[in-house]
């Protein structure tokens, strides 16, 4: 259950969602596309109600990429991803244009390879870049994910990361809940920290990782140093 949390996420930035597991990211994540209906509060997108907008409205607006999701046919890479136009596609059929887009977004999730290939067949990391480039083939300004780095090798983790600062630098939003608390100056500016639904506190990045109520929410004791390009890192020592 979420309670008092608000927040607002503005064309061009970036904000991670920080919080151990059970703690509501998902919870909120799925409440800002309606899959999940709120008992109270509302969810605004451009000022406009959510409730009041149709499922394809919303999708005309907001991608979100599921932290897993089962593969249960055995459709190729490029016509999973080129789904993600249907939103804003015009056309019965897939168009040229469909295709162009679904092809960008292969290119940009780093699947590209993986085209022609059933998604049934495909590890766990590699349909991962899957479900993002289909979120990217939507065009929607706003792109939400759902711990999107959790089953990547660390060369993937690190692209991730800078796509999602590509698509800010395009005028997007992206809000993304995050396992690794070390991705997350890497990824967004700023950070939300919750728990048990609940918003703990909000700001920089460098500011949250750096508050001992990050410790408190993790139960770890958490050493803080730099690395080479100064950015903040944590190694958890001990439970706190």
């Amino acid at each position: 259950m979420l309670e008092g949390i608000e927040f607002a996420l503005d064309p061009g930035e970036s904000a991670v969602l920080l919080g151990p597991n059970g703690s509501g990211k998902t919870t909120l994540l799925k409440t800002l596309v309606r899959t999940l209906r709120p008992t109270a509060g509302r969810v605004l997108l451009g000022g406009d109600d959510i409730d009041r907008l149709s499922y394809e409205e919303i999708a005309r607006r907001v991608a979100f990429v599921p932290q897993e999701e089962p593969a249960e046919y055995d459709f190729l890479v490029r016509d999973v991803v080129t789904l993600g136009t249907i939103a804003r596609s015009r056309r019965i059929w897939d168009s040229e244009e469909d295709r162009a887009a679904a092809r960008d977004a292969m290119r940009l999730a780093e699947c590209e390879e993986l085209a022609d290939r059933p998604i049934t067949e495909l590890s766990g990391g590699e349909r991962q870049r899957v479900l993002i480039a289909r979120a990217l083939a939507q065009s929607a300004p706003v792109i939400l994910l759902d711990e999107p780095t959790s089953h990547l090798d660390v060369a993937h983790q690190l692209a991730v990361a800078t796509l999602v600062r590509k698509l800010t630098g395009s005028g997007r939003a992206v809000l993304a809940a995050v396992h690794d608390l070390n991705l997350a100056p890497r990824m967004a500016d700023r950070a939300m920290l919750i728990d048990r639904g609940r918003m703990v506190m909000t700001g920089a990045v460098e500011e949250v990782l750096a508050d001992p109520r990050l410790d408190e929410v993790y139960g770890v004791r958490f050493e803080r140093s730099r690395d080479s390009r100064g950015l903040i890192r944590l190694h958890a020592l001990e439970p706190a």
